[in-house]
């Protein structure tokens, strides 16, 4: 009952931000009537400023639900297989080797001889990172400390930042374009950036509900997983291989925004318990309020001029960590 009672409660936290985000803080005088005529007629017959809410206004809030629930999904599959509350896509480096991986391929250094070279390249330097974290930490070994992937995460990032960085410097022409993406924004996002969005954020929930009762199962143990028929190796390529495709899909879209994937499973976690089966949709739907929230807070902060997103879930995510950090020390 308490879960059922949590779920309804963050769905209708979550149609409230989704509502106020087509008209609330915006250049344009758009009234809530507006509002309704470009979500339910698409803008037609109803006035400019209805069809301004059909053109951005709702593929922006709709991006922003759907990559909070994307960076929420994977922080969840991350924490479930490490079995390290600290776990998140921006701790462990993935998204920033998934922003690196994008900044080469928008800047012409790295360009793949086929088609759907964005998606790849963020799933790529997300991986890449990836391995590298839990090469230099070992976090396959039952008898490696939990701090060690953290720290070795938080290093790897740093070097991709620098990287990312030093990419934008060497090619000076691009540069505006790949800050303004690097800094998390939704200001930009359009209806090709949902039709991206929504078939990676089902594919990786189905996938990561599929996971859910094996994740159960790894919380009592490796050992007694195994005696339970769970194939370790084979899990931790699917978590893998799903968590990549969240982040990377959220990545190419709005850049890196921090943090989503580290609150929204610890506050899930610790009103409603470590199930999984109940865990995995909660973060997803949390983080995507938390991520509506957060563009409609970067949008209030200087209006009429907008922040990022990321600027937001930075200055909410990093007291969070710290919170974790000192709990777990």
């Amino acid at each position: 009952m308490q879960r059922s009672f949590a779920a309804a409660g963050i769905l209708l936290l979550g149609a409230i931000l989704f509502w106020f985000s087509l008209y609330s803080w915006s250049p344009f005088v758009i009234t809530p009537t507006d509002a309704w005529n470009g979500l339910v007629h698409q803008g037609v017959a109803a006035g400019n400023m209805a069809y301004i809410v059909t053109l951005l206004r709702v593929p922006r809030a709709v991006c922003a639900a759907l990559v909070g629930a994307c960076l929420g999904l994977a922080g969840t599959l991350m924490q479930g297989i490490t079995r390290n509350r600290m776990a998140s896509p921006s701790l462990l480096g993935v998204t920033a080797g998934a922003a690196l991986g994008l900044a080469l391929f928008s800047t012409g250094l790295v360009v793949p001889p086929f088609a759907g070279g964005t998606l790849l390249m963020t799933c790529l330097g997300g991986a890449l990172a990836w391995v590298t974290v839990f090469s230099l930490s070992r976090a396959w070994s039952p008898t490696t400390a939990q701090g060690r992937l953290v720290l070795a995460g938080m290093a790897v990032a740093a070097l991709c930042v620098a990287l990312t960085r030093l990419t934008v410097i060497l090619v000076e022409v691009q540069a505006q374009s790949v800050l303004n993406w690097l800094a998390g924004s939704l200001a930009n996002v359009n209806t090709a950036h949902v039709q991206l969005l929504w078939p990676c954020t089902l594919i990786g929930g189905l996938w990561a509900l599929w996971c859910a009762p094996r994740l159960n199962l790894i919380n009592l143990g490796d050992d007694t997983a195994r005696s339970l028929g769970v194939s370790i190796g084979s899990l931790r390529l699917q978590v893998f291989i799903a968590s990549l495709l969240l982040v990377g899909a959220s990545v190419c879209v709005v850049g890196p925004i921090g943090f989503v994937g580290l609150i929204a499973p610890n506050i899930i976690r610790q009103f409603l318990g470590n199930d999984y089966c109940w865990l995995i949709p909660l973060s997803a739907a949390l983080g995507a309020v938390i991520v509506l929230g957060a563009d409609l807070l970067s949008r209030a902060m200087a209006f009429p001029a907008e922040t990022s997103a990321g600027v937001v879930t930075a200055l909410i995510g990093a007291p969070f960590f710290l919170f974790l950090a000192r709990r777990a020390l």
